[in-house]
């Protein structure tokens, strides 16, 4: 794992308390308040679970296959599970798409786009993209890129400021038109069929972990990439100091949508057709971990960052940051 420049240049994480940095993102209360309550609305109230008419249990690891996983927690009704061979974190229910459009017309994307449109974010997402693609220019030449997961379109923004040819794709009805109102493409075939002309990179920001049948969607989304064409992940990382110290307290387990919870061992287990070429940790999310240690709310506690006992920079050099990047070549 490679010692990124993003922990410093676009997380908040290493130098505000979260009390000082959420109050510079408009209306963050109200927008986290919305995602913790949205999927009340999946669960029985007399279980406690996940409604049975509205999921579909898995049987087996959704990643390797295998059926010998073992329960850690339950987080907003939806039970957690550790596959015993991969070690990948998934939910063993998933939500039946037949029966609840949560993809086209759920809350929880517009109220995550709300965010990521937020200047605040946006502006650092900018900086990020600027990085990335500085590491990502030296692997191979760039014209066309497809990037799955678009959501407001602050990346198809700034590829197309940059000249790039970009294409997106977004599920989310009003994320979509949003970004198709601002002249880009954005499609919404199933990305397990979708038809694509060649292009030179696939990103994925931030979106591999809502993705139900991973393994099918790289194997048909790989075939238009070029021969030695690039693809870019980035990650919330299930091996992050926070998610460790924090279990099912760590925004990364949402119940119903991040259904699949990856490492970079997870990551190359999914994309071992292709060679890893860079990947990176960031984001120590010491504010988290400090409110943490101080018996505060995790999410808007004003601990002082506690730099004296663990060191941001060794959090990601050590690959426990909260954000993992990669960069695979298509063999």
């Amino acid at each position: 794992m490679q010692v990124s420049k993003l922990d410093e240049i676009y997380s908040l994480s290493s130098t505000l308390t979260c009390k000082e940095m959420t109050s510079k993102i408009t209306d963050y209360a109200i927008q986290s308040q919305i995602e913790n309550m949205e999927p009340s609305k999946y669960i029985d109230r007399f279980t406690g679970k996940a409604k049975n008419e509205l999921v579909i249990y898995r049987s087996k690891c959704p990643l390797c296959d295998s059926k010998q996983f073992d329960f850690l927690f339950t987080k907003q009704g939806f039970d957690h599970i550790l596959c015993n061979n991969c070690d990948l974190i998934f939910t063993l229910q998933i939500l039946d798409h037949e029966k609840i459009k949560f993809l086209e017309v759920g809350k929880e994307g517009d109220n995550y786009g709300d965010y990521k449109s937020d200047a605040v974010v946006s502006d650092r997402d900018k900086k990020k993209y600027e990085i990335v693609f500085e590491e990502l220019k030296k692997y191979s030449t760039i014209n066309k890129i497809f990037d799955f997961g678009s959501n407001a379109g602050v990346f198809l923004d700034w590829a197309k400021l940059k000249n790039y040819s970009i294409i997106g794709h977004e599920y989310h009805d009003a994320l979509r038109n949003g970004c198709i109102s601002k002249g880009h493409t954005v499609l919404n075939d199933n990305l397990e069929t979708i038809h694509l002309d060649e292009v030179d990179l696939i990103t994925c920001w931030d979106y591999i972990d809502h993705v139900l049948n991973p393994k099918t969607m790289i194997e048909n989304i790989g075939k238009y990439l070029k021969k030695d064409g690039l693809f870019f992940f980035a990650i919330n990382n299930r091996d992050s100091l926070s998610a460790r110290i924090m279990h099912e307290r760590s925004p990364i387990f949402i119940g119903p949508h991040h259904t699949m919870h990856y490492g970079i061992n997870q990551l190359n287990l999914l994309m071992k057709d292709y060679e890893l070429l860079y990947s990176e940790s960031y984001v120590s999310e010491l504010n988290w971990i400090s409110n943490w240690l101080n018996f505060k709310n995790a999410e808007f506690g004003d601990s002082s960052l506690m730099k004296d006992l663990l060191s941001p920079k060794k959090i990601c050099e050590l690959g426990m940051g909260f954000k993992v990047n990669a960069i695979y070549r298509k063999k």
